[in-house]
């Protein structure tokens, strides 16, 4: 069985299971399988691969045929300019999440790739005091933390299964002596937490009656933790801003992730309690992210 031949199969097979974008889906695959890039599969259609790689290849092929989503077969995604473990206790991190991590690392000082400079920054610090509030893979606190040295993060998260994906991200990219991960249910207003220049959160934010109207790769292999947010998909964000007070320095910011329809809703939730709001639109211009200053006056 040469790569040629492999891939005509896999393209035909993820076609009969409607999968999106067969050929590319079956290219990656070999492509990770091979341990080859995919300009070197496509050029040698010829070549025959090991038996037992093989055999492994069509094992993903069939898992990706049920849409089981490609990061959980291959347990790594990427983030930014970073690799992470995944599976599925965590939710996959996704490109609207990198927008918040550019902006979180604006706000403390650095200049990531992308940003919008109307945010304003938090006041020069020797540390910051970083809140990430639904860590799941630790895509956001490992992130900042290698990225901005002066930054020492609470990776808080409801499930310990996700805290032991999200520990194993932070020691393979080195900064576990900065984050401190904490196991606990965000909407218990008893835990206790400290003061923090700044609180990062993708939380869950899809309204319960909508997860059943999700495509299969998200409903039946993500964690529904990790998804639904209550009737209409605003708890977590109503938490956030009723703690904002007690969860913020003077000078500090809470920024958000929000659903494609939901960022004028949590902006209210945030003005209502008299915090400067600020929205960041993502690259497709729907509003993403929302921005709430604590009272005070930012340099």
């Amino acid at each position: 069985m040469t790569i040629g031949n492999l891939l005509k199969e896999a393209i035909k097979y993820l076609k009969v299971k409607n999968v999106e974008d067969p050929s590319y889906e079956a290219g990656l695959l070999l492509s990770y399988v091979l341990e080859r890039d995919l300009s070197y599969i496509y050029a040698h259609p010829d070549e025959v691969p090991d038996h037992q790689l093989i055999g492994k290849y069509r094992a993903y092929i069939e898992r990706r045929g049920r849409h089981e989503p490609f990061a959980y077969i291959t347990g790594e995604c990427g983030f930014l300019d970073l690799t992470f473990f995944v599976d599925r206790n965590v939710l996959i991190p996704r490109e609207e999440t990198e927008i918040l991590a550019q902006s979180a690392l604006w706000a403390l000082g650095k200049s990531p790739a992308y940003f919008d400079p109307k945010i304003p920054r938090l006041p020069k610090k020797e540390s910051y005091r970083v809140l990430d509030v639904g860590t799941g893979s630790g895509c956001l606190a490992v992130s900042i933390a290698r990225h901005c040295g002066s930054a020492f993060v609470d990776a808080l998260d409801i499930s310990g299964d996700a805290i032991a994906i999200a520990r194993r991200n932070a020691e393979r990219h080195s900064v576990a002596n900065r984050i401190e991960f904490i196991k606990a249910d965000f909407l218990n207003v008893s835990i206790n937490t400290r003061k923090y220049d700044l609180v990062v959160s993708n939380p869950p934010y899809i309204p319960e009656n909508d997860i059943p109207h999700l495509s299969d790769s998200v409903k039946n292999y993500e964690p529904y933790t990790a998804l639904a947010a209550g009737k209409d998909g605003l708890i977590f964000y109503r938490a956030l801003a009723e703690r904002a007070s007690s969860l913020l320095f003077d000078q500090g910011m809470v920024m958000a992730e929000c659903g494609y329809d939901q960022g004028e809703k949590v902006r209210k939730l945030f003005s209502e309690r008299n915090m400067e709001t600020y929205i960041i639109k993502d690259l497709a211009g729907i509003d993403r992210i929302v921005v709430a200053l604590s009272p005070g006056r930012f340099c």
